[in-house]
């Protein structure tokens, strides 16, 4: 797994992604931490340590997929499978080095937001369960949505196609369900709510939208079996051919 972690790292396209969606949250949760100074004497801290930890996991999740796909586009696939003969293996190399490198941002920027806020605020506000939770489901989110990006970049062997499921999955689909159910369509908003997009906020929110069955944990779970189920296919595709 070492080697696939370096290997990502010396990848330009995914390192600027990813890099450029952990601005994200690091922008968002230092804003957030700046008006909250200005306008509420006791912050949040960990609300605005996960800020946008959401935008950052769909971004981490097509960096792995657009890698991969690139890796099929450009002919490096064949090379790696030469050197790596057990596919399965292989997969999972990519899934666990593509998902290490976005929790660690992940981590990284939370670490920073927080003790901004922290700092900023002057208020060190002691570490409770629930918060430690909290951080921890988004972390594995962000995990969990790098192994759905990597194994649908294996499954569907290009990154332009990948990329097009990912923005569906995380954003199209969601947004037009949520519509269609404000519309008076029958279980648009039960499907939405099992999208990916509506599960990795669901995981990471520290409070949970009325109407939320699963729950944060239930939600997590859900989106690991998605992911799961996506690594599955990668894998059932990589020993058909």
């Amino acid at each position: 797994m070492s080697a696939e972690t370096i290997r990502i790292l010396r990848t330009r396209t995914s390192v600027v992604v990813l890099l450029l969606g952990a601005a994200v949250p690091l922008a968002l949760g230092v804003g957030q931490a700046i008006y909250r100074k200005v306008s509420s004497p006791a912050p949040d801290l960990t609300g605005i340590a996960t800020a946008g930890v959401d935008i950052f996991a769909f971004v981490a999740a097509l960096a792995a997929a657009i890698g991969v796909g690139r890796d099929y586009q450009t002919g490096a696939i064949a090379f790696r499978m030469l050197l790596v003969p057990r596919r399965g293996r292989l997969l999972a190399a990519s899934a666990l080095g593509y998902s290490g490198v976005a929790a660690a941002l992940a981590v990284l920027v939370m670490l920073v937001v927080g003790v901004f806020a922290a700092v900023f605020g002057g208020a060190f506000a002691p570490f409770s369960a629930d918060s430690v939770a909290a951080v921890m489901r988004s972390i594995a989110a962000v995990a969990l949505a790098s192994c759905f990006g990597a194994g649908l970049g294996y499954a569907v062997r290009s990154a332009t196609v990948a990329a097009i499921v990912i923005i569906t999955v995380f954003w199209l689909a969601p947004i037009t369900l949520l519509i269609a159910g404000l519309s008076g369509v029958q279980c648009a908003t039960s499907v939405a709510n099992i999208t990916t997009g509506i599960l990795v906020g669901q995981a990471i929110s520290t409070t949970p939208e009325p109407g939320d069955a699963l729950g944060p944990w239930g939600a997590l779970l859900l989106l690991a079996i998605w992911s799961g189920g996506v690594l599955l296919l990668a894998a059932l595709r990589l020993k058909g051919k």
